[in-house]
């Protein structure tokens, strides 16, 4: 089993528990973006949240979910448990859960907001064991009962890219706008009709977009053309499975309207606007 199909076999059996125990006037849906801020948009494996959040016309949600789920791959494994963990935190997402495919065997973490508003973790459940939770809804945990059914064969699967998403969610295939200055944060709209294409998954992050996906010299010289003025960092060595992140480029130096200053000698100097006057005589008063 590939681990794309994996990945998808796993999403899928979540599917089918959260639905069960969500309540009233709560929806879930796998893949969907969460619009945080006009800077962020990430989009999680499984995401719960409140029916009014969802925006009609993109199918994104809006605001902070009420829970957020990520299944790690290869690439995405260090941000769902590092820096993506972090932005989730920082926004208030109540609940993250994140089904952790490093052993043979998925386990699941499961983090929530305490009062000083840092997550923390409430459980950690492996195969074998369950863990009864309350928020944001009650629902039994049990790994080995959740992810136990496999795929009789596997399904092909085609990467949609960012730009068909939002052309698909909003009926049509118009180019956005022009990206902003390249020291200024990207927002949504922008970001929405750009490269790249193959990503296994795409963020937008205070302004910066990240690829999850394996990435080399080669696609960041891409990115440099397609993102100019702007700094690409690749998150882990070229050719690894990861994340490459676009940084808004260095602030240009303000121009210097003023003239430098004349140096006359070790002691002395002349300000620029005494340039003309430097050096020459007085011109006497010709009546005077």
């Amino acid at each position: 089993m590939t681990h794309t199909l994996l990945h998808q076999v796993l999403v899928s059996s979540l599917v089918v528990p959260v639905g069960l125990a969500e309540p009233a006037g709560q929806r879930s849906a796998t893949s969907t973006g969460a619009w945080l801020d006009e800077r962020t948009w990430l989009r999680a494996d499984l995401m719960v949240f409140r029916e009014e959040q969802e925006d009609p016309r993109t199918g994104y949600v809006r605001g902070a979910p009420l829970l957020a789920v990520e299944v790690t791959s290869d690439a995405s494994r260090e941000p769902d448990l590092g820096a993506k963990k972090d932005v989730y935190e920082r926004f208030g997402v109540p609940s993250y859960w994140v089904v952790d495919m490093k052993g043979d065997a998925p386990e699941l973490l499961v983090y929530e907001l305490s009062d000083d508003g840092r997550y923390a973790e409430e459980a950690r459940v492996g195969w074998g064991r369950s863990c009864s939770l309350t928020r944001p809804f009650p629902i039994e945990v049990t790994p080995d009962e959740i992810f136990r059914r496999l795929p009789c064969r596997p399904a092909p699967r085609r990467l949609m890219t960012v730009t068909e998403q939002t052309a698909e969610r909003a009926g049509t295939d118009r180019i956005g706008p022009d990206l902003p200055h390249s020291e200024d944060p990207i927002l949504i709209d922008a970001f929405g009709r750009r490269w790249p294409t193959g990503a296994e998954k795409v963020e937008l992050w205070d302004g910066c977009p990240v690829f999850y996906g394996g990435w080399d010299e080669r696609d960041v010289e891409i990115a440099e053309r397609a993102y100019p003025g702007r700094v690409v960092r690749l998150d882990q060595p070229p050719g690894e499975l990861g994340t490459m992140t676009i940084l808004p480029g260095p602030s240009p130096e303000p121009d210097d309207a003023e003239d430098p200053e004349i140096t006359l000698d070790a002691e002395e100097t002349v300000e620029p606007a005494a340039k003309e006057t430097a050096g020459s005589k007085e011109t006497p008063d010709p009546e005077g």
